[in-house]
């Protein structure tokens, strides 16, 4: 069986929650490596804002750029949020794939994900319809993110990350920017993918750390990239 493919029936729909669940599960891992590259912190290099967790415990760090189109992305260690103007945001939170909807990205740097503030089930059809479109474009995000890195660092770089990983991969690593593609298709079959405006990467970071977020100015550039060891790679 490809692990890469989600089911295709209504009746796997448990299955394909699991499998979502995990495969989201494995990409925070991966950004957490990305973080701690002996090479240079790959996010930083890439230009997204890092606001550092005030301290030690259940708080990580929270990585933050837009996305051509108007877009924003945040991540952390517990989770990420894909939001548009005009139309909201989805939460994913770790270790489950139970997407919430929230206004927007958080107006101030969080650190915990019950600091991200109400972030209910969709109930109606209106709101199926935008989670669903929010998922396609965050699926298709992380894509082109994982497409990137393989041109970027090579296949041999995500492989050696997955090797690192104190558990089973839910998906290969060749196979993870196509299974995000394919999680974008089966989460959301309507609406347009976020567009590319500049090369086959544009779309990866169009501007970093938006002045439509009211963020505090951002306190890792420009000083040059530093591991944050304890922003993702320590959460298993």
């Amino acid at each position: 069986m490809d692990r890469t493919r989600p089911p295709d029936r209504p009746k796997s729909r448990p299955e394909f929650r699991r499998w979502a669940a995990a495969l989201l599960d494995q990409q925070l891992w991966c950004w957490g490596r990305d973080i701690t590259r002996p090479g240079g912190n790959v996010l930083l290099d890439l230009g997204m804002c890092c606001h550092r967790a005030p301290g030690p415990g259940r708080a990580t760090s929270q990585y933050t750029a837009a996305v051509a189109g108007g877009a924003t992305v945040c991540l952390w260690g517990f989770g990420l949020l894909y939001a548009e103007p005009g139309r909201g945001g989805v939460f994913l939170r770790r270790y489950e794939f139970d997407p919430r909807l929230v206004p927007g990205p958080p107006p101030v740097p969080v650190h915990q994900p019950e600091r991200i503030g109400p972030a209910p089930r969709p109930a109606s059809a209106g709101q199926w319809a935008t989670t669903r479109l929010l998922l396609r474009a965050a699926a298709g995000w992380v894509a082109r993110y994982e497409h990137w890195v393989a041109e970027r660092f090579g296949s041999a770089y995500r492989e050696a990350v997955l090797r690192a990983r104190p558990r089973p991969p839910a998906v290969p690593a060749r196979e993870m920017a196509a299974a995000w593609e394919r999680l974008a298709k089966k989460a959301a079959r309507l609406g347009p993918a976020a567009p590319v405006t500049r090369g086959p990467w544009a779309g990866v970071f169009a501007a970093l750390c938006p002045n439509g977020i009211a963020f505090p100015p951002c306190p890792n550039r420009p000083t040059p990239a530093r591991p944050l060891g304890r922003a993702f790679g320590t959460i298993r």
